[in-house]
């Protein structure tokens, strides 16, 4: 009888570990809407925000599903981590830097494995390193800016200095790999999009219970943040309750 109980548990044990290894490594594009007062209803910028890919592998699916549907790309930190290949690192720039221009901040294991190769795989794709600075994209009419800033968990971080280059007419999209600077920033300027992740929205949840919140996409008047649970995983290659995730953001006019 005791036999039979060890057995049954170990199979739901199995099974589970099974489906939280599946969750890790699904592809869930997540799409957002943030409507501008300043923008016409016929004006439309798309952004790819992907954070946190850490050891996973960006596929050609992916790729092609978003080829042509996509105005930048922006990296959120943690793009690799001790142990990862620099080949899959470079391969995965490459795939990403395909959807067309693209830009990165550090995530606090991404120095991991060794700064410089990082920039030189970066810079050899055409990557923007956003790093306490700004870069302007332009596109019709309207133009939008992103600011990005160091990781704060190696690196200096300097709010007013990143934002330095704004100006009035700027549409905002402010990244960085930690949601807590979202405060910093919003004392500084008024950001219309702010991006992160690092958390992985705890990464393995119990219900409502798990180390940090579930990502989210949240609107504000005029504003919108979203908080990422990831594309990868890290420790462990498992999810429960925060699924991979990437993501669509369409800024778009509303009168």
């Amino acid at each position: 009888m005791i036999g039979w109980i060890i057995g049954i548990g170990l199979f739901i044990f199995f099974i589970i570990f099974l489906y939280m290894l599946f969750l890790a490594f699904q592809t869930n594009i997540h799409t957002h809407s943030l409507y501008i007062d300043e923008w016409k209803k016929e004006d439309h910028f798309h952004i790819f925000f992907i954070s946190d890919i850490h050891r996973r592998r960006i596929s050609d699916e992916l790729i092609q599903k978003l080829s042509g549907k996509v105005d930048i790309v922006i990296i959120g930190g943690d793009l690799t981590e001790r142990g990862v290949p620099l080949k899959r690192t470079n391969d995965n720039i490459r795939q990403l830097a395909k959807l067309g221009n693209t830009c990165y901040v550090f995530g606090n294991n991404d120095r991991e494995v060794g700064e410089q190769n990082l920039r030189d795989i970066l810079y050899s794709h055409d990557v923007c390193i956003l790093e306490n600075n700004s870069i302007k994209y332009e596109k019709n009419n309207f133009s939008v800016r992103v600011v990005g800033i160091n990781d704060g968990f190696v690196g200096p971080v300097k709010i007013y200095e990143a934002f330095k280059d704004v100006i009035e007419s700027d549409i905002i999209v402010f990244t960085t790999h930690a949601p807590a600077y979202f405060n910093n920033a919003k004392k500084v300027c008024k950001p219309h999009l702010l991006l992160a992740g690092h958390l992985h929205g705890g990464q393995i949840r119990f219900g409502p219970f798990g180390i940090y919140e579930n990502g989210s996409y949240r609107e504000k008047e005029n504003s919108a943040e979203l908080i990422s649970n990831g594309f990868g995983t890290t420790a462990v290659p498992l999810r429960l309750g925060a699924k991979s995730e990437c993501h669509i953001v369409t800024i778009s006019g509303r009168n």
